[in-house]
């Protein structure tokens, strides 16, 4: 029976106001009472680690944070952190030592020095601060990402891998230290002789202060406690009020929407085209059943209005799920609209890169460094100027419905989709066996 009642992964909308632990944690409690899983195929560690295949690779991932929830800032921070904190740890003992282990202390609820330098508080008690507690950086690697609760992992119920262990092993960025330390001339005592002290800079202008290019919805409290805690370290720790919200959201909000997200296989009007083509296959079945009830033929010829009802039933179904059969048995799926022209994407050059390429950037360090067409320093994530708009609003009814297909590789993807032909199948067969018997049971009207 779990077949006829199976959902897909529930959408999680996002909380109104900025990201913090309090709004996070809506995310969690809504993953613990969601009852789909989601397969270990299509796990948040496996698309992160860009080991899932089209349509849920961490390419797909990325476009679909960029151009359907808009809010891709928080999974190219996400990325640059977990690469930034491999490059800290493998960075020389005496240049990471200029940069001491930051604390976010418990009892005053203030930002401090792991060191013997206090400093004064930001201002007002902070429960997210709280909840960080002090932490070791030397043992990040045997922590879970989660002080305030474990999470379960959707694809079978065990404790989420650590941080680091999730995705130690990637090696995003070839960033070296050499490049960004800042010039010989700087004092080895100024926070300025701190290892990768100029990326920091870079990373703060353009996501964490107040106007950035791609900034982070951050509370007051934690941007005010992570610009403090900058100002005087480079060290990982003193981006921990930010690594626990975005990974608590993209784990439980933004993964479980894209994994939704990605079951569909056509475009908004082919859905519409392929309901309309449902519907119109029940109406046949109807109109079949009706004229050879009221005629002179055998009552068993009626049964043939049941594959009618069937075929209709089961695409109608499915269609609502977003889910064409046909492109399902075909292992494809429809282009979407931004993939239509490679050349066109956001990844393109610009006017606003261009201007980038003549600032203190130094733009050109992030280009084809990440194994996905991903700039970490760059412009604003709109795409609302971009080329493909403009072609994909020109283009006729009949061709955006008809678009061209291309393959789905992912089997955990391939799982859920077959899973709902199934459920849609069993559904269409209980509706249609009633209406079946009876037509049948009607008595011929012998009107021709």
């Amino acid at each position: 029976m779990s077949i006829l009642f199976y959902k897909k992964p529930d959408y999680r909308p996002k909380n109104e106001g900025p990201l913090n632990l309090h709004n996070c944690q809506k995310y969690v409690e809504k993953t613990k009472e969601c009852k789909s899983k989601i397969p270990a195929d299509l796990s948040f560690e496996r698309i992160i680690s860009n080991k899932a295949l089209p349509p849920c690779s961490l390419q797909d991932f990325i476009d679909y944070l960029a151009y359907v929830t808009h809010d891709a800032e928080n999974l190219q921070f996400y990325l640059w952190l977990v690469d930034y904190h491999q490059r800290f740890r493998n960075a020389p003992p005496e240049e990471t030592a200029l940069s001491p282990k930051w604390n976010f202390d418990d009892s005053q609820s203030s930002p401090r020095h792991s060191g013997n330098s206090n400093y004064s508080a930001i201002g007002g008690s902070d429960k997210t601060l709280s909840i960080l507690g002090v932490k070791d950086f030397d043992a990040i690697e045997e922590e879970d990402i989660s002080n305030a609760s474990l999470i379960e992992d959707r694809s079978g119920g065990d404790q989420l891998s650590p941080y680091t262990a999730t995705l130690g092993t990637l090696k995003f960025s070839e960033i070296s230290l050499a490049e960004s330390k800042p010039p010989d001339g700087h004092q080895r005592r100024s926070n300025n002789a701190q290892p990768f002290r100029l990326e920091i800079n870079r990373v703060i202008t353009h996501y964490i202060a107040l106007g950035a290019p791609r900034e982070l919805n951050l509370s007051h409290k934690d941007r005010a406690a992570v610009l403090y805690a900058l100002r005087r370290t480079t060290h990982p720790s003193a981006f921990h009020p930010i690594k626990k919200v975005l990974d608590l959201t993209l784990r439980n909000q933004s993964h479980p929407n894209f994994v939704r997200w990605s079951i569909c296989n056509g475009n908004k009007p082919w859905t519409i085209f392929l309901r309309t083509f449902a519907i119109c296959n029940i109406v046949i079945g109807f109109a079949i059943a009706t004229l050879l009830t009221l005629s002179h033929a055998s009552r068993w010829y009626r049964i043939l209005a049941a594959l009618e009802w069937w075929f209709g039933i089961t695409n109608l179904i499915a269609a609502y799920q977003g889910l064409c059969v046909l492109l399902l048995r075909r292992h494809t799926r429809e282009v979407r609209p931004w993939e239509m022209n490679e050349e066109s994407r956001r990844y393109g050059a610009s006017d606003e890169e261009a201007a980038l390429r003549h600032s203190k950037v130094l733009y050109e360090e992030t280009k084809s460094r990440w194994p996905v067409k991903m700039e970490l320093f760059g412009p604003p994530n709109t795409w609302d100027k971009e080329t493909w708009m403009d072609r994909y609003g020109m283009r006729s009814i009949f061709k955006k419905t008809f678009e061209k297909e291309v393959p789905t590789q992912e089997q955990g993807l391939h799982l859920l989709q077959n899973r709902i032909v199934r459920q849609a199948e069993a559904w269409a067969l209980i509706i249609t066996i009633p209406l079946t018997i009876f037509f049948t049971a009607l008595p011929r009207g012998n009107l021709y």
